[in-house]
């Protein structure tokens, strides 16, 4: 048989972003999203005709940083839910009662749902109920919030007063109690959210879950036993500084669980930029041919694109860094003020985060960025080294090119030159052979005089030939020349 408490209560503290993270105002449906979800929990838990929606002025005193968004006609700061219903194990049905807090709170929207089994019902106390209303209370999960953008953070809060039958005293006992509490609270076998630590508010033992070392699936639950009226007396005197507590709590995760994000895509870009430093190594040091050449510069468009996105990462990062200091001063804040009320009563419980998570949070992104601002300025001097390479190598290669083309022009005008004064020269020969009355060759030879024609061009020729051989020789002789001097 399961455990039995008195006057059982759940508290959704939830918060939403009034804009989106780029700072563009959420669109009609974004901006109705909590209000909505607010319906829908409880049309599913207690199927009443009830909507938020015609209780709310979200223009109301809209230079106030903090303003309860009930219509001013309705003079409350709540909408209330009365006389819904649940059933266990097809008894008679239970009243519950609650109600919804809609707020504005500086830039989000907040909400604090409450539903309840009163104390008293027709002016006597109820009975103590079984645990399982803790399902009736949570159908399908609907008091687990998320799949909006802007959404920031919740935190769940169960509280019950102690039956006789449970022991004040009894740590163990009451932890056991509480984490039957969250088994019949989150059905269909889901995961219960660990347990973070137990401690006393007000006097009573309330207990924790939740851990960031699973930051991804984490939830912020608590469940907290009272075992004398000063606790809830104090939970309900206090409810405005709890409230913003909460509130700077869900931002401090929020900024966190995004920079984990971001962490992850800094991290990939990191390790590319160490890919292409490493890639810019293995380049041989030898001249670079055009193709080399045209890679190197086509990296030199891609990394500036490269280096800028990396900065923005790590500007995220820092934006994360500071929403999480800012937010955790917040918090610290509101405690000094809550302890500056309740000056006899030990808060540590919640002093906890602002002492030691927030904190660890900061340092831990510092650190991040204090590793990775080192790949902007390898990633800077890859830039500034490929470029200096490709200066360098298209220079040397232009100037190769141009020595080259220099040297083929010269050769082509010594060959220019060669044939010119060859075929020059074995013109002029040519036409002074005729000049020759007798050829001694020829006279030796016997030839007879119709050959002298002959012999007049190939003496030409001969004679050309070798004055182009001649010159072309020379000029090789001193291009020889010139190189050993150069070396």
């Amino acid at each position: 048989m399961s455990p039995k408490v008195y006057a059982p209560n759940v508290h959704l503290f939830a918060f939403h972003l009034q804009k989106s993270a780029n700072g563009d105002n959420a669109n009609e449906r974004d901006k109705h999203w909590l209000w909505q979800t607010c319906n829908e929990i409880i049309q599913k838990i207690l199927q009443p005709n009830f909507d938020l929606m015609q209780w709310l002025d979200l223009d109301k005193d809209l230079d106030n940083p903090i303003v309860s968004l009930i219509k001013a006609e309705k003079q409350m700061d709540i909408a209330p839910i009365d006389n819904g219903e649940i059933y266990l194990d097809n008894n008679s049905p239970l009243l519950i009662q609650g109600f919804a807090y809609p707020l504005r709170l500086y830039d989000s929207y907040g909400l604090w749902l409450n539903l309840r089994r009163p104390e008293n019902e027709n002016h006597q106390r109820t009975e103590d109920v079984d645990i399982q209303i803790f399902k009736k209370l949570n159908p399908n999960n609907c008091l687990l919030l998320g799949g909006n953008e802007n959404f920031l953070n919740q935190t769940l809060i169960i509280t019950a007063w102690l039956s006789s039958e449970h022991d004040p005293q009894n740590q163990k006992a009451l932890k056991t109690l509480a984490d039957e509490c969250l088994e019949t609270f989150f059905p269909n076998n889901y995961p219960i959210p660990p347990f973070a630590g137990s401690a006393t508010l007000f006097g009573s033992p309330i207990f924790e879950y939740g851990l960031f070392s699973q930051l991804t699936n984490y939830r912020h639950v608590l469940v907290w036993f009272f075992s004398h009226p000063e606790a809830e007396e104090k939970f309900n005197e206090y409810q405005e500084q709890l409230l913003d507590l909460f509130f700077f709590r869900a931002k401090v995760v929020k900024a966190f669980q995004k920079s984990r994000e971001v962490y992850e895509d800094t991290n990939k870009e990191y390790q590319k930029i160490e890919a292409e430093i490493n890639n810019f190594k293995q380049i041989d040091a030898q001249l670079l041919n055009d193709e080399k050449l045209d890679n190197l510069s086509q990296k030199l468009k891609t990394l500036p694109q490269m280096a800028l996105d990396y900065a923005n990462l790590l500007r995220y990062l820092e934006s994360y860094q500071n929403t999480i200091a800012i937010n955790g001063r917040n918090y610290a804040d509101r405690l000094q003020q809550m302890r500056g009320i309740v000056k006899d009563e030990d808060i540590s419980f919640l002093e906890k985060f602002s002492l030691e998570n927030s904190p660890d949070f900061q340092e831990q992104i510092k650190a991040e960025l204090g590793y990775f601002t080192h790949g902007s300025s390898l990633l800077d001097k890859a830039i500034a080294s490929i470029r200096g390479r490709v200066e360098i190598d298209r220079a040397k290669s232009d100037r190769l090119a141009e020595d080259k083309k220099e040297i083929s022009d010269r050769n082509l005008q010594i060959t220019i030159l060669a044939v010119g004064t060859g075929i020059g020269a074995g013109g002029i020969m040519s036409s002074s052979y005729s000049l020759v009355q007798n050829d001694p060759i020829l006279q030796v030879l016997h030839t007879p005089v119709t050959n002298r024609f002959t012999a007049a061009i190939a003496y030409s020729l001969l004679f050309g030939f070798a004055i182009g051989i001649l010159i072309w020789g020379c000029d090789q002789l001193w291009q020889s020349h010139k190189r050993k001097r150069q070396q």
